[in-house]
């Protein structure tokens, strides 16, 4: 195992905690990570949601948490194929479309609750620059309204930018950081749909830890990738064929992403613990 393979949990390395919901038979992991498999990492799950499932009792965690919820139909990605219930604090979102939810250090909420399922969805949950999952009993006290706005849909980045790349080689779905919800972390989403032979070029982020994100889309086969994408990371060249969530601590020059294979759509995604994200290129 070369150095930087060390960075990425593959789909079945790591044990995914048990959160509170029910049923845990709904609930079909992808990919999880945190600071015990790999170093340095942030706490991090990948998992697809195939029933119903429902919460009971509110908790909150000592760090920010960002959810994110995906549709499985690639061709219809705005829709979730089912309706998701959380509860921050005294505020209710109630939502049926691909989105973020962001749910700031102290925040009493409920894990997530599901109804309506007509198509398996994919669901992500990451404690921001904590190591593990940790949570304990709370109970509501914000004024309701307080945290309305945490929930973001679709790819909109208020400098207006949408980057350039291969036709018909990607779907653009959501992007959050902190000038769209005060205090959020950097992080954006895409589907790939073909293979690639080009990617971002090399560079290096000063300001935040990155995790790096490639899953695939068979909620039958969660850990399989389905192709063969390769990373350039601190210069070394890691390819993986799993769902895979790599992490890339700051000052680490990493870049291009290439998709050598891809048999089913990959979800990828990536975002790091600064609520901004800029890059220097090397």
């Amino acid at each position: 195992m070369s150095q930087f393979d060390r960075c990425f949990a593959r789909g079945g390395s790591c044990p995914r905690p048990t959160f509170p919901c029910r049923p845990q038979e709904a609930l079909r992991p992808a990919v999880c990570v945190d600071g015990a498999t790999v170093p340095g990492a942030f706490f991090g799950c990948v998992q697809w949601i195939v029933a119903p499932l429902t919460t009971q009792g509110l908790v909150r965690h000592n760090c920010d948490e960002l959810h994110m919820f995906v549709g499985g139909d690639v061709k219809n990605h705005e829709a979730l194929g089912a309706t998701v219930t959380m509860q921050l604090e005294n505020d209710v979102l109630t939502f049926s479309e691909t989105s973020f939810v962001f749910v700031p250090a102290g925040c009493a909420h409920n894990v997530v609750s599901v109804t309506d399922v007509q198509k398996p969805f994919l669901h992500y949950i990451m404690h921001i620059s904590a190591p593990e999952y940790l949570a304990e009993p709370a109970e509501a006290t914000a004024p309701a309204g307080t945290y309305l706005r945490n929930r973001v849909v679709r790819y909109v980045r208020d400098d207006g930018v949408t980057p350039e790349a291969p036709e018909g080689f990607l779907t653009f779905l959501l992007w959050i950081d902190g000038q769209k919800v005060p205090g959020a972390p950097y992080t954006e989403s895409v589907w790939f749909h073909q293979t690639n032979d080009t990617g971002p070029e090399t560079h290096v982020h000063d300001d935040l830890d990155e995790f790096v994100a490639f899953i695939g889309s068979d909620p039958e086969h969660p850990e399989e990738l389905c192709g063969d994408i390769s990373l350039y990371i601190g210069g070394e060249t890691v390819h993986t064929t799993k769902s895979t969530l790599a992490f890339v601590p700051r000052n680490i020059v990493h870049s291009p992403i290439l998709v050598h294979k891809l048999e089913k759509d990959i979800l990828h995604f990536t975002g790091g613990n600064n609520s901004t994200y800029v890059r220097k290129q090397r």
